[in-house]
C-alpha cells in the first residue's frame, strides 16, 4: 500500500509540477510586446506639383502597440520649412500674399504586419489613414488660410532592436492627400508626397 501512495503521490508531484510549468511558459510575457513611446525626424518629399513647397523636416511622436506580429500605432508629425522655398502665391480676400513658408500638422493611425523577423532586426509592411493640415499663411491668430485633407499612407518599414523593448525603425511612405487650395489663384499645391523617417521608441 505505501509503494502504491508513493507511486500516486510522485505521479500527482510530476502532474503539478508539469501544470505549473506550463503555467509559468504561458503567463511569460513577450518584452517586445506592449506600448512603446517613440520621437520621430524625418523629411517628406512632394511628387506633384506641391514640389514648390520643398523637402520640409518632420519630427513626431508615436504611441506604438505590439500584439504578436501586429502592431498598432498613434503618430502626429509637424513639418517645418527650414529652407528657403519658392515663392508661394496665397490668395486672401481680394489680395494675393506672396510667402516663403508654411506650416503642416498631421494625425494618423497606422497598423503594420511583420513579414519578416531574426534575431534583433525586423522587416514590416503596412498602412495608415489620418488627418493633416496645411497652413499657408497665418499672420495672427483671425487669419489663417489653411487646406486639410483625409490621407491614406501605405508603407514600409525596417526595426532594429537595441534592448528588450527599445529599438530603431527607418520608415518609408506614400501619403494620397489633397492639399490645393479652392481657388484658381493661389499656387497650385495638388500632389501627393513620401515621407521618410528615423524612429527611436522604448
Amino acid at each position: 500500500m505505501r509503494t502504491i501512495l508513493k507511486k500516486i503521490s510522485l505521479l500527482l508531484l510530476f502532474a503539478l509540477s508539469a501544470k505549473y510549468l506550463q503555467a509559468q511558459e504561458a503567463s511569460v510575457h513577450n518584452p517586445r510586446e506592449g506600448f512603446n513611446l517613440g520621437v520621430s525626424a524625418g523629411t517628406w518629399f512632394p511628387t506633384g506639383n506641391n514640389k514648390i513647397l520643398g523637402n520640409s523636416i518632420m519630427g513626431g511622436l508615436i504611441i506604438d502597440l505590439k500584439v504578436k506580429k501586429t502592431s498598432v500605432s498613434l503618430v502626429f508629425d509637424m513639418i517645418v520649412n527650414a529652407s528657403k522655398t519658392d515663392t508661394l502665391f496665397i490668395k486672401h480676400n481680394n489680395e494675393i500674399v506672396k510667402r516663403t513658408n508654411y506650416f503642416a500638422g498631421q494625425l494618423g493611425f497606422d497598423v503594420d504586419y511583420e513579414l519578416y523577423a531574426k534575431n534583433d532586426f525586423a522587416f514590416q509592411v503596412g498602412s495608415g489613414i489620418g488627418y493633416g493640415s496645411i497652413s499657408y499663411y497665418n499672420p495672427n491668430k483671425d487669419i489663417d488660410v489653411n487646406k486639410g485633407s483625409l490621407f491614406v499612407s501605405p508603407g514600409l518599414s525596417a526595426k532594429y532592436y537595441v534592448g528588450h523593448r527599445s529599438h530603431f525603425k527607418f520608415r518609408l511612405q506614400y501619403y494620397v492627400a489633397n492639399y490645393k487650395l479652392k481657388d484658381n489663384v493661389s499656387t497650385n499645391f495638388q500632389g501627393n508626397y513620401i515621407t521618410t523617417k528615423l524612429i527611436y521608441a522604448w
